[in-house]
């Protein structure tokens, strides 16, 4: 916009946010253009180089005959002087000789080393990128939280249904055969922590200092599992479901969503897959839902980012008027153009709330995007600018993001069942990196599209779930990626999971990302899937995940790496039919129990039978608080 057209005066009367309105339809518009530019057009990294090579030899030639030229100035400057001072009767003469030399140094030019203003320098071989590593920039973005409206909005209902939307992500490929698998110690039992049992030989025994579960009438199939605790208030959620404790977990009562938020009216209503963290750098729950694709464009959609603090959950009840910090994010604020957001997480530095999705075109795998959000600009709720990036190899299964960070961010992907991509990114620096890291040996993974299946007494499958991984922490300097692998023995020999089971690998940041171990979570009866890891302040590591598989239903469970061990408080007596194929869910969260951070909070759920529904079953969310009041130093701990 000109300032001949620009009227500020005119846009305040007519409408005080038309300006700001125009403003980011503008920023999009430049945001989107420069992302499809972006996506257009990589340039090859050794074309840069040698470009960069031409134009430092250009420099070079400009600056040599420039210098020539001054040194010709200055011969014809004496002849003149010559000319005039001393025969001026030969001044024709000298002009002739000035002309001779002239030629002369033109033809024939003397052999001098002319100094160089430009020096090329190759690119660096083995040095910060080698082969299979790399950067990539970061784009802008702009972005208004929601007007905030004290009264109730329209009423909504939400809509029963199932997330099971059969999206094709890649496949993981067969890498070249790296080394047989050696398991590690298999996990002997799951135990019920509800009768009190504690193994022998275990690390000083795990205190369950909170279990407690309950129903809801109506949910979204499967529930997608997650929450978060500070102080005496834990937020639990489930698809299109909340609940709220403000005793510590050992009572809920349920919130309705449809109260707390407004319906989404553009791109199909609301969904689910929320995913809700505590982030203790500015004392607020944060809660992410998305909705759904079938609007106006079904290939776009939108996602909220709310925040309430635990004061105002417990001053309001977990109503509106706590979550008076929100912003949507939709596909057009990331250039993503005809792709929709699905599957998030969440994690949290000391300055930045990082977001993670994967991106859809219909049910095809665009990509994983990551946005970054600043946490001083969210604590005040204003509108900010973001940084964002797209990674767009569409061949690769990316996973998660890293809990328990600072202000680093990690995440990885398996480029085959051999090798792992493993990626960093600081909230503010303009790039993020990667690098590509071999495993000791190739995983097992899934013969027929990538889903791995284990059968229950009353299915022929309970987990229905692919390779992403989905479990990430830092202990120290070590980052631990896990995901739910297959039976078999990865196509390497040497061992065979009898069961599909979680395999983990760890890598060491400080050793230039060197591979320290790749270890497994693994029982010959029955399978284990959907990790999710977070680390205590005690540099323990807590999982959440499921178990099931031959004689036993899929359940939820918890434990700490290194036990050799997992509890469960309520196993699950059936096998959900709310969704085809049948699968248990696609996640399940464990966080730090703050402020107490050497314990553990962990959401689940188990499908009990229930005659009076159809189908009939129903299922019991269980929210559990664990961890040691006292740890044995063990050195094998981290193991």
């Amino acid at each position: 916009m000109s300032p001949e057209t620009y009227d500020h005066d005119a846009y305040q009367e007519n409408d005080p946010n038309e300006w700001k309105r125009e403003f980011l339809d503008q920023a999009r518009a430049q945001t989107k253009l420069l992302n499809d530019i972006k996506t257009e057009v990589e340039l090859d990294a050794c074309l840069i180089e040698k470009i960069g090579h031409i134009i430092c030899q250009n420099a070079n030639e400009a600056h040599r005959q420039t210098q020539l030229q001054t040194s010709i100035l200055k011969t014809l400057e004496t002849l003149l002087e010559m000319y005039k001072g001393v025969h001026p009767e030969q001044a024709l003469q000298l002009e002739r000789l000035a002309k001779i030399q002239a030629e002369l140094n033109a033809c024939c030019p003397p052999d001098e080393k002319v100094d160089e203003i430009c020096h090329f320098e190759p690119c660096e071989r083995g040095g910060r990128f080698t082969r299979g590593e790399g950067y990539s920039m970061k784009s802008r973005g702009f972005i208004e939280p929601v007007p905030f409206d004290q009264e109730d909005h329209e009423p909504w209902e939400i809509v029963a249904g199932t997330l099971n939307e059969d999206e094709r992500l890649p496949l993981v490929a067969q890498g070249a055969i790296v080394g047989q698998l050696i398991p590690s110690a298999p996990t002997p039992q799951v135990l019920n922590f509800m009768d009190g049992t504690v193994p022998s030989g275990s690390q000083a025994p795990v205190t369950f200092r909170t279990f407690s579960n309950s129903g809801i009438s109506t949910s979204i199939w499967p529930p997608d599992m997650s929450g978060a605790k500070a102080g005496d208030v834990v937020l639990m959620s489930g698809n299109l479901w909340l609940k709220l404790s403000v005793d510590g977990g050992k009572n809920f009562t349920d919130l309705d969503f449809t109260k707390v938020f407004a319906a989404e009216k553009t791109y199909g209503g609301w969904a689910g897959d929320q995913v809700i963290h505590y982030v203790p750098a500015i004392d607020c729950f944060v809660l992410y839902v998305q909705s759904k694709h079938n609007g106006t464009n079904p290939n776009k959609n939108v996602v909220k980012v709310a925040f309430a603090s635990p004061t105002d959950l417990k001053k309001y009840s977990g109503g509106k008027a706590a979550w008076w910090r929100q912003w949507d994010f939709t596909s057009d604020d990331f250039g993503l153009g005809d792709r929709w957001m699905d599957f998030p997480d969440l994690s949290y530095g000391d300055k930045f709330l990082y977001v993670f999705t994967n991106t859809f075109t219909g049910k095809d795998f665009q990509g994983k995007l990551f946005f970054e959000l600043p946490l001083a600009e969210i604590q005040a709720g204003k509108g900010f600018s973001f940084q964002y990036a797209l990674v767009a190899d569409t061949s690769l299964v990316i996973g998660s993001p890293t809990q328990n960070i600072a202000g680093e961010n990690y995440w990885a992907a398996h480029v085959d069942n051999a090798n792992m991509r493993v990626y960093s990114s600081k909230g503010g620096d303009p790039n993020y990196y990667w690098r590509d890291r071999k495993l000791n040996a190739n995983w097992p993974r899934a013969a027929k599209d990538d889903n791995v299946v284990s059968a229950a007494p009353d299915s022929t499958d309970w987990i229905s779930e692919d390779h992403r991984i989905i479990g990430a922490t830092r202990v120290n300097n070590q980052l631990w990626f896990a995901w739910t692998a297959a039976s078999g023995d990865g196509g390497g020999g040497g061992f065979k999971f009898p069961q599909a089971h979680i395999q983990i690998a760890k890598f060491d940041v400080s050793q230039d990302y060197k591979l320290i171990e790749q270890t497994q979570i693994w029982n010959a009866d029955h399978a284990f899937a959907y990790p999710s890891l977070t680390t205590n302040s005690d540099n323990e590591v807590g999982i959440s995940l499921a178990w099931g598989g031959g004689k036993y239903y899929g359940s939820h469970a918890v434990g700490i790496l290194g036990d050799f061990v997992v509890w469960y408080g309520e196993a699950s007596d059936k096998t959900s039919a709310k969704t085809s194929p049948t699968r248990w869910g696609d996640y399940v969260h464990v966080r730090l129990a703050h402020p107490d951070t050497r314990f553990f909070s962990a959401f689940g759920y188990a499908v009990l039978n229930d005659a009076s529904l159809a189908p009939p079953e129903k299922g019991d969310y269980s929210y559990v608080e664990f961890g040691r009041e006292k740890l044995n130093f063990n050195s094998d701990r981290l193991r």
